[in-house]
């Protein structure tokens, strides 16, 4: 499949914050282990909960995925039978959606509405789209039942929600909340009572739907309970004593798989290692279950730790599958493989005849996924002229352990079409280290014109420190890095280390975006040592409201005046404005902000998580892009579309000439629209009054033109002049 590049137009003025504009971009090509990876840059799966939902109003089903680790939402167009990742209508969803998400439609109007978590129970979104564009109204802060008892979830759990009494409406399944063994069955009463559907009216129908207890992990009971004493099947009545039997959390799926009318149920549980089914062998007004297995039979789905699963038609044959994953919200000791978290059963039968094959990947082998979070950075490494990848991991299941690594992405493109390969998956053989939490910053910091290598990382004991390798190649030259060193050791893991020579001394010095929310400075006196100068830099002082706080610094509009950049706890992407120094306070009118649903939603979260960034130039527009990571093992990118600043008209036009040397053809860019001249090295003019579009390729056939040096001018009346040289070859 080719690669797209899609743009909501009707949501772009969102991205939009003075001259600061953004927009999510997937077609910069990615290739791992040989194949090209159509949806790099969706970010990764981690703990996904996969929902069916028509995004754009086209009458076909498209892909929603909560990812209950990252607390993000993920949007899939369906566009000729394949997924697409199109972020932009993760804005149309509510803000409110938290750990879970189930996608039905309660009130029988052929629109599907969103069920979710809320702190008292159960919310409830109605859809309620006129047009194209998703609109939602709240329809139940909280569900209820009886006389107004709140229907309450554990946190971990997901709820089946489907119409178990085949009348029409939907009821809801959930583990009991105090005992958590035994399944609360509340049915929906609105259409006995109104002959209506969509009233959300429940009564609490048994607290032992299916006649069973899970005792623990392949313990389960059938017609009695783990303790004495227990109660049986449709017995209301409370249990003298409450007791937890298997704490932990629990999926529940019902699936009339056996096609007899009634509900059968697919369950899991957050402490054991795979799905256990169970046939209804009574009926759709009372269920009873007689026995267990794990599932599917063929091929049963494990995982370390909580399986969950997902039956809706993913492979558009109108049949529907079994996608499964881990439901786990955090990587509780290390123990998950998130680089292979989510398959597909596909249903070679038919949707009442089910019938499901092995398990393949699912969409994760389509993405770069790495595990957990990741910690992008760029160099020219190879000295080719273009920006390569590289992409520090928190950690993957290893033979040794749980061991981060840094992955290296050659870009074998050029610095205006990148074309990423993965070339290694341990540069530098740090997995020997046994880290975790590697933090890559290319910067020079010796001050000898090369860039050399920092990285934060922790030990297998929990020990942090800042290490560096110093380049001993030159500049223009691919690297050549020495042994690692240790700069500052007893660092804290969540600190997010960034160099700059903040005070324009040739001695590059570091910041820290603390866990707390501060951005602390440390100058350095030339030697490596490091004083504090102060924990507040930028007004930027503990906040709970902006902690894990990521700071980098880079000119974003080009205006020849750098920026402070950060990203936070709140799910914002700051832009400090103002003249950068020892001590700074930003422009009062300048300090700009981009907060809006569509980043929330995507690019960070305000669930206490964090979004380690790099920007550069990869596009050759004179402007850095953005590229993202986050804790789900991905990678977004954010084109650039700023503006240029209002010192813009003081700044050279970025000229780019590529191939040089050249000996056929070469090809001029530049950032703005430019008049261009090409003079011989003799000052002849040889070619004169070239109109450039900015950001667009202007090729010219050199096969006329003598071997030697050119001067190639760029000017527009506003911009300066800038003048290059290019040799031609034959």
């Amino acid at each position: 499949m080719g690669r797209y590049f899609l743009i909501l137009l009707f949501l772009l003025p969102n991205l939009v914050f003075a001259q600061y504009q953004f927009q999510f971009k997937n077609d910069v090509a990615l290739t791992i282990n040989g194949e090209p990876t159509d949806l790099s840059w969706a970010g990764g799966l981690n703990s996904g909960q996969f929902q069916k939902l028509d995004l754009n109003a086209d009458g076909i089903e498209d892909l929603v995925i909560y990812h209950r680790m990252s607390k993000q939402v993920a949007t899939f167009l369906t566009l000729n039978n394949e997924y697409i990742f199109s972020p932009d209508f993760a804005a149309l969803l509510p803000q409110e959606i938290n750990e879970y998400l189930i996608i039905k439609d309660f009130d029988c109007d052929g629109l599907k509405d969103i069920f979710t978590s809320s702190p008292f129970g159960i919310k409830v979104f109605k859809n309620i789209t006129a047009g194209t564009i998703l609109q939602w109204e709240l329809a139940a802060e909280v569900l209820q039942f009886d006389s107004g008892i709140n229907i309450q979830v554990n946190s971990q759990d997901i709820p089946g929600i489907e119409d178990i009494d085949g009348d029409g409406d939907l009821d809801i399944l959930t583990y009991r909340f105090t005992n958590s063994s035994t399944i609360d069955y509340y049915r929906n009463t609105s259409i006995e009572n109104t002959n209506e559907c969509g009233q959300l009216t429940f009564t609490r129908d048994t607290r032992v739907w299916g006649d069973f207890e899970e005792c623990s992990c392949n313990d389960i009971v059938f017609g009695t309970r783990c303790i004495p004493g227990g109660i049986t099947n449709n017995d209301i009545i409370e249990l003298g004593i409450e007791k937890i039997e298997h704490a932990g959390g629990k999926t529940i799926l019902p699936i009339d798989f056996d096609n007899d009318g009634d509900m059968d149920l697919i369950t899991s549980d957050e402490l054991c290692e795979t799905l256990y089914y169970m046939e209804n062998v009574g009926d759709n007004m009372t269920a009873r279950m007689t026995a267990f297995s794990s599932f599917p039979e063929s091929d049963p789905a494990a995982f370390y730790i909580f399986p969950s699963a997902f039956f809706d038609d993913f492979d558009f044959d109108g049949i529907k599958d079994l996608v499964i994953s881990s439901n786990a919200g955090e990587n509780i000791l290390n123990g998950v493989d998130f680089t292979n978290n989510t398959s597909i059963y596909k249903n070679t039968g038919s949707n009442t005849n089910i019938v499901f094959s092995n398990a393949i990947p699912f969409l994760q082998d389509k993405m770069l996924d790495i595990g957990e979070t990741t910690y992008p950075a760029l160099v020219d490494f190879d000295a080719d002229g273009d920006l390569d990848l590289f992409v520090g991991n928190r950690g993957l299941l290893e033979a040794g352990g749980f061991i981060a690594s840094i992955f290296l992405f050659e870009n074998n493109g050029t610095q205006f079409d990148p074309n990423f390969i993965q070339a290694n998956t341990d540069y530098l053989n740090l997995k020997s280290s046994q880290y975790r939490n590697i933090k890559p910053q290319f910067v020079d910091l010796d001050g000898d014109g090369d860039l050399d290598l920092s990285y934060q990382a922790t030990t297998a004991i929990g020990q942090t420190s800042i290490y560096y390798r110093l380049n001993s190649a030159g500049s223009n030259n691919p690297l050549m890095l020495g042994n690692e060193q240790t700069m500052l050791s007893s660092q804290d893991e969540s600190d997010q280390p960034f160099f700059y020579d903040i005070n324009r001394n040739g001695n590059v010095d570091l910041f820290i975006g603390k866990r707390l929310g501060a951005l602390h400075l440390l100058e350095n006196d030339g030697s490596f040592n490091f004083t504090e100068t102060t924990t507040a830099y930028a007004g930027l002082a503990d906040d709970f409201d902006k902690r894990n706080l990521v700071p980098s610094i880079a000119d974003i509009d080009n205006d020849g005046r750098t920026e402070l950049i950060t990203t936070d706890y709140s799910g914002q992407i700051r832009i400090h404005s103002g003249n950068l120094g020892l001590t700074f306070v930003p422009d009062s009118i300048s300090s700009k902000l981009i907060n809006n649903q569509y980043f929330e939603a995507l690019i960070t979260s305000n669930n206490g998580l964090i979004s380690p960034f790099v920007t550069g130039d990869i596009l050759g527009t004179g402007k850095p892009i953005f590229i993202q990571g986050n804790n789900r093992g991905g990678l977004h990118l954010l084109e650039n579309l700023s503006e240029r600043g209002v010192n813009s008209s003081t700044q050279p036009i970025v000229l780019n000439l590529f191939p040089n040397p050249s000996s056929l053809q070469f090809t001029v860019r530049t950032d703005v629209t430019a008049t261009i001249d090409i003079y011989s090295a003799t000052g002849q003019l040889v070619n004169s009054g070239i109109t450039i579009t900015g950001n667009t390729n202007l090729e010219f056939n050199s096969t006329g033109m003598a071997p030697g040096v050119y001067l190639i001018r760029a000017y527009n009346g506003s911009n300066k002049p800038t003048v290059k040289r290019l040799l031609i070859l034959r």
